[in-house]
């Protein structure tokens, strides 16, 4: 059912790119992963500071207010400068089905977005939730598309000798509040000590590791 309505969110995004014509549709799509490529790689950096707080919801917290206020930005600058400006006209093929295309493909980048901030949560341990199809298979994809898109990015705005990419990124912040999403880890079970003897049984044993008494001389 998740993957299903992935679809669905990507054909409403296709439709709207429709709408907005090519050029308008590529500002938007760069826009979006922009937005979460800021939200992935500065995730580690903003909850270090002490005054976000150590919650099992801070890293979907702090992924989504990057990400809309990275958006935001992004799109009001476009706005100014480009889109809001002048438009560029396009031949219709690049209108229809280029258009329908960068949409769909940036529908369903939302909504894999979307998803992981779910994973995170500890809401992705409630048994509704797994039922209409959070799974780990649906992890793996959304985390893998998610991962293609930053490193697109990665490999124009980072350098070469970087191996840090975007899979292993998304991997720590998978495994990362793993503990916090599902409880605390059960505490280690203390080692029994052994129980220390009573006098009793330590008397009856040194008795038995030096023999029975001599039996007394019987004077005639």
């Amino acid at each position: 059912m998740v993957f299903w309505i992935g679809i669905l969110v990507g054909g409403t995004f296709a439709w709207l790119a429709i709408k907005l014509r090519f050029y308008q549709t590529c500002a938007l799509v760069f826009n979006i992963i922009i937005s979460i490529y800021l939200a992935v790689y500065l995730r580690p950096v903003i909850v270090n500071i002490p005054a976000v707080g150590d919650t099992p919801y801070s890293n979907a917290l702090t992924m989504a207010t990057v990400a809309l206020a990275s958006f935001l930005i992004l799109h009001g600058i476009s706005y100014t400068f480009l889109t809001g400006q002048f438009n560029v006209s396009f031949p219709k093929v690049f209108d229809t089905l280029g258009t329908g295309l960068l949409g769909f493909l940036a529908g369903f980048l939302v909504w894999s977005f979307l998803s992981l901030l779910i994973y995170i949560t500890p809401a992705s341990q409630n048994t509704f939730v797994k039922e209409i199809g959070f799974t780990d298979q649906f992890q793996q994809t959304s985390a893998l598309y998610i991962s293609r898109f930053c490193n697109l990015v990665n490999a124009v705005v980072s350098s070469q000798d970087n191996g840090y990419s975007a899979e292993q990124t998304i991997s720590k912040l998978l495994k990362g509040p793993e503990s916090k999403a599902r409880g605390k880890k059960p505490e280690k079970p203390k080692p029994v000590e052994p129980a220390k003897p009573s006098n009793v049984e330590t008397s009856i044993t040194e008795q038995e590791q030096l023999g029975p008494p001599p039996e007394p001389n019987e004077d005639i």
